[in-house]
C-alpha cells in the first residue's frame, strides 16, 4: 500500500477576518460571520507523525478591511492581504494538496463550520469536507475529565509543550499536532467526530 492509500489526517486550522460591525456583516446567501484569511494545515499519518505542512493567505473579498481586533490577534496586516490569493485559487491548492484518503482533526469545531460557510457563500462544493474530530474534546477525554473546553495553549502547558507564536493557522496547526503526540488519539475518535 503506497502512502496516498493510507488513510492520513489533516490538522486544519483557520483564521477569519471579521466585519467591523453587525450592519457590514453579509447576510445573503447565508449570515457571514467570518471570511477565511489563512489557512494552515499539517498533514499527518495514524501515528501524528508529519508528513507535510500547508499554509496560504488569502485576500478577502467580502470582509476586505482588516477587523483591529483580529488584526491584533493575527498579526496580519491589510497589505499581506493583498498579496493573498484569491479563495477559490487558495481552496483549490488546499485541496488538492489534502489528497482523497485523510480526515480532519481541528481544535475545536468553529474552523470547519467556517469552513463550510466560506464555501458556501463563494458557491463551492462542501460534500468535500470529510469526517471531522475535534481534539479538544479528546484532549479533555485523556487529560483534564472535565467536560468543558480548553484553549489550545492551556493544552500546551498542560502536556509541557513550548508553543509556537498562536494565531497563526500554521503554528496552531503544527501546535495542535504537538498536543496530539501527548494523546492516544485513535481510542477518542468515537467521542471526539462532529
Amino acid at each position: 500500500m503506497n502512502l496516498e492509500d493510507r488513510m492520513q489526517y489533516i490538522v486544519l486550522d483557520l483564521e477569519w477576518n471579521q466585519p467591523v460591525s453587525k450592519q457590514k456583516m453579509v447576510q445573503m446567501p447565508i449570515r457571514l460571520r467570518g471570511e477565511i484569511i489563512q489557512i494552515g494545515a499539517v498533514k499527518v499519518d495514524e501515528n501524528m507523525r508529519t508528513i507535510d505542512t500547508f499554509n496560504i493567505l488569502i485576500k478577502p473579498k467580502y470582509y476586505e478591511k482588516m477587523n483591529k481586533r483580529v488584526q491584533q490577534l493575527t498579526d496580519i496586516t491589510d497589505a499581506q492581504l493583498e498579496t493573498g490569493a484569491p479563495f477559490e485559487i487558495a481552496f483549490e491548492r488546499f485541496r488538492d494538496w489534502c489528497g482523497t484518503t485523510f480526515e480532519f482533526v481541528t481544535w475545536g469545531p468553529d474552523d470547519i463550520y467556517m469552513l463550510e460557510d466560506n464555501l458556501l457563500i463563494y458557491g463551492l462544493d462542501i460534500d468535500w469536507i470529510p469526517a471531522a474530530y475535534d481534539a479538544q474534546v479528546i484532549f479533555d477525554d485523556q487529560v483534564t475529565m472535565e467536560d468543558r473546553n480548553f484553549s489550545l495553549g492551556y493544552a500546551m502547558y498542560k502536556c509541557g509543550i513550548k508553543p509556537l507564536k498562536c494565531h497563526d493557522a500554521l503554528n496552531d496547526a503544527i501546535n495542535t499536532v504537538k498536543v496530539l503526540t501527548h494523546l492516544d488519539v485513535a481510542s477518542s475518535f468515537d467521542v471526539a467526530a462532529y
